[in-house]
Parts: C-alpha cells; sequence; structure tokens
C-alpha cells in the first residue's frame, strides 16, 4: 500500500482513532522486519512490534496537532520499536545468537533480488542473501542497528542520530565498521568470491559507503 507520511500524520490530528488503523497497515510491515532483523525471532518480533503500536497509540493520542503534524513518523516509530526491543531484551533476558540455517526458511526474511534467474542460480542466491541476513543479525548491537537503519530501512545519518542520541560522527563510524564487520564475517562463511557477489547485490547501490 502506497502511504504518504503527511496523510497520514493529517488523518490523525483530524482522529486518531479512526487513523491509527492505517497507521499499522502503512507500517506494521517495515516494523516487524526492523524488529526482527534485531531479534531473530519471529515470535519475538511480533511480540515486539504488538507492544511497539501500543506504545505509540498510547503518546500519539497525547500529542497535540501542531506536534502531530511536525513528527518526523518513520524514524519516531523506529524509535519507539527500539526501545520495545530493549524492554523486551531486558525483560526476557533475550541474547542474539546467530540463526540455525536449518530453521524454516519463513524464519529468514528474503532481501528482494529482482533478477530474472535460473532455478539453480536463483537457489543459490537465495541461500546467500539468508546467510547475510543471518550475519546482520549476529552483529554487536552498537553496528547492527544503525547498519540496518541506514541501508535497509534508508533513514538518513541524523534521523540515526537522533533515534540512538548518538553524535553524528559515532553512527558514521559504527555504520563503516559495521559493513567491515559483516564483509569480514560474509568471508569466512562464503566460498572465495562469493562474498563479494552477494553484498553487491544484496546492499542498495544508492547506500553504498
Amino acid at each position: 500500500m502506497e502511504c504518504s507520511q503527511q496523510d497520514v500524520l493529517a488523518l490523525l490530528a483530524t482522529d486518531i482513532h479512526q487513523a491509527f488503523p492505517l497507521l499499522v497497515e502503512c507500517y506494521g510491515h517495515c516494523l516487524y522486519t526492523f524488529a526482527y532483523r534485531l531479534v531473530g525471532s519471529q515470535a519475538d518480533a511480533e511480540d515486539i512490534v504488538q507492544e511497539a503500536f501500543v506504545r505509540a497509540y498510547i503518546a500519539l493520542v497525547t500529542y497535540p496537532q501542531e506536534r502531530l503534524q511536525a513528527l518526523k513518523l518513520q524514524p519516531w516509530l523506529y524509535k519507539v520499536t527500539l526501545n520495545e526491543f530493549h524492554r523486551h531484551t531486558r525483560r526476557t533476558h533475550f541474547h542474539i545468537v546467530s540463526m540455525d540455517p536449518s530453521e524454516e526458511e519463513s524464519q529468514v526474511l528474503e532481501i528482494e533480488d529482482t533478477t530474472v534467474t535460473s532455478p539453480e542460480i536463483h537457489v543459490e542466491q537465495r541461500e546467500q542473501a539468508q546467510e547475510l541476513e543471518r550475519q546482520i543479525i549476529a552483529l554487536p548491537e552498537r553496528y547492527r542497528v544503525p547498519v540496518l537503519c541506514f541501508y535497509f530501512e534508508h533513514l538518513s545519518y541524523q534521523d540515526i542520530a537522533d533515534l540512538l542520541n548518538q553524535p553524528l560522527g559515532t553512527v558514521k563510524s559504527h555504520i563503516s565498521r559495521g559493513l567491515r564487520l559483516l564483509r569480514a564475517q560474509m568471508a569466512v562463511r562464503l566460498p572465495a568470491g562469493k562474498e563479494d557477489k552477494t553484498w553487491n547485490s544484496s546492499i542498495p547501490k544508492s547506500r553504498k559507503a
């Protein structure tokens, strides 16, 4: 569904009770994807997003129209989700671990690839993309979150700095360091030469450092 942030905000300012289901429809999938890449668990991601929407609703109903209309909605929702992820990990003593490749494929989110390929190549690319997902999930949180926000959620450096309450230079440094770690992990996991192909097809070209 095509969603305009300004349209959603305008509707929220008019009648938040009627408009909130539209917000959930517009942002539910991207928030679930973000949460999943943080925890690597479908059930935990669903719990985090459900609670994040509850907290978002409770906050939004208290905002005056002026604040609603000035809100940068998507980065704000990511911040609510990230805060709920932290609450979830404290509450459950949850620890991130690398995912077992034997887990059912529906648990691993695909990185979109629109290239037309043979079935054999498609299977290989799917496996490589899944390996990239696993290695993203295995990154230390201080690198994983900014890398996800910048390359996959398309937030700006400044939005990420605001989300994490960190200086801009720290965010840029963590993204750069996270990418180096990710490339090193992929080099170990994939045969020689395969990591570059996977990297080049999976990291959005407009966002390569």
